[in-house]
């Protein structure tokens, strides 16, 4: 199986539980009433809890971090030092605990049968050269088949207990079924009960954003810039930032180059030639068209001479000091807000369509989807205003039935 070398995201520590196999048996032992294990065996309790963890991992792994050494020039290396192994998610190589380097040097990779990882880059790892490994394992359980710690979340460990309590329900009544002495409505209760424990099992480490995702599954950075990007050229659609740059001609001609004006999107008026110490009144507008590779053509009879200056008048991108290298912001500061609930929208929407394999919890998917809707409807008010002011006409209130068209009454 390929796995992919991007888009994982960084994992924040979560909690574990103090929870010890004989501290989690014994809770166990207690959902099912039976505390002095007259009903339960300790090896039935022990095989429902480990059931419970496994079952668990399959949805909320443990997120790892380790590294391997190459023992000699290969593009082979062994996973069988990384216990409970479930899936390598990204490679870091190569790398030095000392100098780590920024950003991170990710590799594409693969991981072949018989736990062989393959790292599939032009260069080839060399001798003592040290990959790390971010992966996800099994959850270990202190006490548990020589775990010697614990790393089950501890704000999901009642789904542990509701998981392990019904697998051992189920366990029992497996075992009453076929006893003949046994009425079948005792069996049937103890099915009930136990579906119900599984229930709440099964939404907890499903259905439920796991401890991992709410705390560690933390937004990307590289995301939430991309997410700014989209609103900000949404943004820009509606309401471009409006500038005014000269240029002064090194050669007498009509066609000027505009690669002076960074981000550029529309050339609205040109002034020439103009002087700073005396304009004109009124301005010199003149016609002009923009060709292909942002030439400016001066559609004028007369042509601008050497040293001539054109003011221009133009739309360009509006940007975010720290985004993409820009040093200012540009936004309105009461159009701030809008940009950051698009963005929002946005991160989150991407976040709901990561893994379609994945149950997400269907408010997320609101929640981002109104949040769209609040950008959209807030861009359309945007360009009403714009276009009120445009043309000159302010909004006035409807009239009402007293008032008359002509403005009397």
């Amino acid at each position: 199986m390929v796995e992919s070398a991007y888009g994982t995201p960084a994992t924040l520590p979560v909690t574990a539980s103090a929870e010890t196999l004989t501290t989690l048996r014994d809770r166990v032992e207690l959902a099912l009433q039976d505390s002095g294990n007259a009903t339960w065996a300790t090896g039935d309790i022990d095989e429902a809890i480990r059931r419970a963890i496994s079952q668990y991992s399959r949805t909320n792994p443990y997120r790892a971090i380790a590294t391997l050494t190459a023992a000699s020039s290969t593009r082979e290396f062994s996973l069988s030092s990384l216990t409970g192994l479930i899936r390598v998610e990204r490679v870091w190589w190569t790398y030095s605990a000392a100098t780590p380097g920024y950003p991170a040097n990710w590799v594409q990779f693969e991981v072949w049968p018989g736990g062989i990882l393959y790292i599939d880059d032009d260069s080839m790892p060399a001798t003592n050269d040290v990959l790390r490994i971010f992966y996800t394992k099994a959850h270990t359980l202190n006490g548990l088949d020589s775990a010697g710690a614990t790393t089950l979340p501890g704000e999901d460990i009642g789904y542990i207990i509701a998981g392990a309590a019904g697998i051992a329900a189920q366990m029992r009544a497996v075992e009453l079924a076929e006893d003949a002495t046994v009425d079948r409505d005792v069996v049937d209760r103890l099915t009930d009960w136990a579906s119900e424990q599984l229930k709440n099992f099964r939404y907890g480490a499903n259905l439920d954003q796991p401890a991992w995702q709410r705390y560690g599954y933390a937004y990307v950075q590289g995301d939430i810039d991309e997410a700014l990007r989209w609103a900000l050229a949404r943004y820009t659609e509606i309401s471009p930032q409006k500038a005014i740059g000269t240029i002064t001609l090194s050669a007498a001609g009509r066609e000027i180059s505009l690669a002076s004006l960074t981000g550029l999107l529309q050339v609205e008026r040109v002034w020439w030639d103009y002087d700073s110490t005396d304009p004109t009144h009124p301005p010199d507008w003149r016609t002009f068209e923009v060709w292909p590779g942002n030439i400016l053509f001066v559609d004028d009879p007369d042509e601008p001479a050497s040293g001539d200056v054109a003011r221009i008048w133009y739309t360009k991108s509006h940007s975010i000091n720290g985004l993409d290298s820009a040093s200012v912001t540009s936004i309105p500061a009461d159009h701030e807000t809008l940009i950051v609930i698009g963005a929002a929208g946005l991160v989150t929407q991407e976040r709901s369509q990561e893994q379609p394999a994945t149950n997400v919890p269907s408010k997320l998917r609101e929640w981002a989807d109104l949040r769209l809707k609040e950008f959209e409807a807030g861009l359309k008010r945007i360009a009403r205003q714009a276009s009120i002011r445009a043309s000159g006409i302010a909004p006035i209130p409807a009239i009402d039935r007293w008032d008359k068209q002509d403005g009397g009454w």
